[in-house]
């Protein structure tokens, strides 16, 4: 068979299985639900927020918790501040003056061998003194029902760690431009049906909101165990299953919604971490070689062969599978982009966005064998 017809034959069956994957993807991650349910028999709660740097959002944080359904008796809320070098503290303090539930302390200095986060829900869980944990992030917002939906369904799903995929919020140029494709690969990992799955080793938990039961979470080791990661979140989950406990793996819907990052800089670092962190060293270089194809394929490919066939008519094949590939490429992308709420002309930039994420996972991969890395003003 021709080569270039080959070419156009794997381009289309690459496209076709990225846009099933993404639908199963996204139908496996059922929403959680908000159901208006009686308040009996809430177990006593703790959510642990571990907050570095976040002068700009641990306000909104605090007043959505304090605006939760959960019955105050029966919940409590723990900032602990990780060493923040802005207001971070002050404002949470200032929010839990007359909060008898809220407490904010102080995580200390970070000791040898732990990552920043980490140090923070441990200390976190050290002081709580609930039957249940929820670590959630300081960057979330979250909807009144919340924190009760969230317990009722791990009742009656019997999971032991209930984990929420947030909305995450795009705004920016930049955000846009950058964050759907590191999504699209993203959800494309996250195969929550095997997740979910008692019987199946795959493991994944987003940190963005951890909701465990305490004797899970101590069985486990809890963060202590797991100290060292940078990606935390996947290594507790690993952990909490490898125990003998069983995960819940679900989207956030509309209770739950993240704004992860506000410019470039922290953008351009959180990018390069995660990529080389969740995808390893060999697949995050073999992804860098695939954003440079597709930066250039869906695109140039046809209109190379358009342009060849005033000469060669026994191209008209090759031609229209390529054309097909990429309609399925860009509806993909369009599913994506329709899911963060990203105007679809950000689809005309889908070939500068593959080009940077490739650079970006280039200096993530660079950093990680130099040792370089830095999140949040630390060396990981």
């Amino acid at each position: 068979m021709d080569t270039l017809l080959l070419i156009a034959i794997a381009w289309f069956i690459m496209a076709a299985a990225v846009l099933v994957l993404l639908v199963l993807r996204r139908r496996a991650l059922v929403p959680l639900s908000n159901p208006s349910m009686p308040q009996t028999d809430l177990p006593f709660l703790s959510v642990i927020v571990p907050a570095r740097n976040e002068a700009h959002t641990i306000a909104n944080c605090l007043r959505d918790l304090t605006s939760q359904t959960y019955p105050d008796r029966r919940l409590e809320v723990i900032v602990v501040d990780d060493s923040s070098s802005d207001d971070t503290f002050r404002l949470a303090d200032e929010h839990a003056k007359d909060r008898s539930n809220i407490r904010v302390i102080e995580a200390g200095m970070l000791p040898e061998g732990w990552q920043g986060k980490s140090h923070a829900c441990w200390v976190g869980a050290s002081k709580a003194r609930g039957e249940w944990l929820c670590f959630i992030d300081a960057d979330t917002r979250q909807a009144p029902r919340l924190l009760e939906a969230a317990v009722r369904e791990a009742f009656t799903s019997g999971a032991d760690l209930l984990s929420l995929h947030p909305r995450q919020d795009m705004f920016s140029f930049w955000e846009r431009l950058l964050m759907p494709p590191a999504f699209i690969s993203l959800m494309i990992l996250l195969d929550a049906r095997a997740i979910n799955n008692p019987t199946s080793s795959r493991a994944m938990a987003n940190g963005q909101f951890i909701l465990v039961r305490r004797s899970a979470y101590l069985a486990a080791g809890g963060h202590r165990a797991i100290r060292s990661a940078v990606l935390e979140d996947v290594r507790l989950a690993e952990r909490v299953k490898r125990a003998g406990y069983r995960l819940q793996l679900m989207g956030g819907g509309e209770l739950i919604h993240t704004r992860m990052y506000t410019g470039l800089r922290p953008l351009w670092q959180g990018l390069a971490r995660s990529g080389s962190e969740l995808f390893g060293i060999p697949l995050t270089t073999a992804a860098i070689l695939n954003c440079i194809i597709v930066s250039i394929l869906p695109i140039g490919y046809p209109v190379w062969l358009f342009s060849m066939m005033g000469t060669d008519g026994t191209l008209l094949p090759a031609w229209l599978i390529t054309i097909s590939g990429s309609v399925l490429w860009y509806t993909a992308h369009a599913l994506e982009f329709r899911q963060h709420r990203v105007p679809l002309r950000y689809l005309l930039l889908l070939p500068l966005s593959y080009l940077l994420i490739a650079v970006v996972n280039t200096e993530g991969v660079i950093r990680r064998l130099s040792g370089s890395r830095i999140w949040k003003g630390r060396r990981l």
